[in-house]
């Protein structure tokens, strides 16, 4: 009974770190577009609409179980924020990836790597911390790194654009804009949506 009690205990926390391994699935199929063929980009859409869907589920999945369990690892208004801001991190992905396959001929700087591996980074801290939600130094260390990378996004999202200042046509800068701006999302989707409210635990439960 006290094994039963305790996977019912568990299973929010679970749920949460299994909707940030999608996530990581998304950040490695950005990656994977990145390095593939324009005219093969097309062919991971499907890839792509379907990581979104088994996060979507996972949510759903979660709000269902945190209504019937009587005892959570954290409060279920915190499990709820935590999920819908893993969810829109999942959304601002899927936004980069149609941009990457829709305008597969679009040619991109550096930057473009660099803030998608700091996304990816981002999303490794966040499965591992979602996994260790009783830890709170684990927890305040990943708030901390999550502010670091979050500035570092920030700083290589503005070199993303001097760094093709005059160079562009209008169109072709506007569709930078985009796809940059997607990735930052993600990023601060992340910071503000989930490390915050892991802050907010260090702190109330400190």
């Amino acid at each position: 009974m006290i094994a039963l009690n305790r996977a019912r205990h568990d299973g929010p926390a679970n749920l949460l770190a299994e909707i940030a391994d999608e996530l990581r699935s998304g950040t490695s199929l950005l990656a994977e577009l990145l390095g593939t063929a324009s005219s093969e980009r097309p062919s991971h859409r499907e890839d792509l609409l379907s990581l979104e869907g088994r996060a979507m589920d996972k949510h759903l999945a979660l709000m269902t179980q945190i209504r019937s369990v009587f005892l959570t690892p954290i409060p279920r208004e915190d499990i709820y924020a935590i999920s819908s801001g893993l969810n829109r991190a999942m959304e601002h992905l899927v936004a980069v990836g149609d941009l990457l396959i829709s305008r597969s001929g679009l040619a991109l700087p550096e930057q473009a790597h660099q803030q998608l591996e700091i996304a990816d980074r981002q999303v490794e801290l966040t499965a591992s911390a979602l996994r260790r939600l009783d830890d709170l130094d684990h927890l305040e260390e990943y708030w901390s790194q999550t502010q670091r990378l979050t500035k570092q996004a920030n700083r290589g999202h503005r070199e993303w654009f001097t760094s093709t200042d005059g160079t562009l046509q209008p169109g072709v800068a506007l569709q930078h804009a985009e796809l940059s701006s997607e990735i930052l999302a993600a990023v601060h989707a992340l910071r503000d949506d989930v490390a915050t409210v892991c802050g907010s635990i260090v702190v109330r439960e400190s």
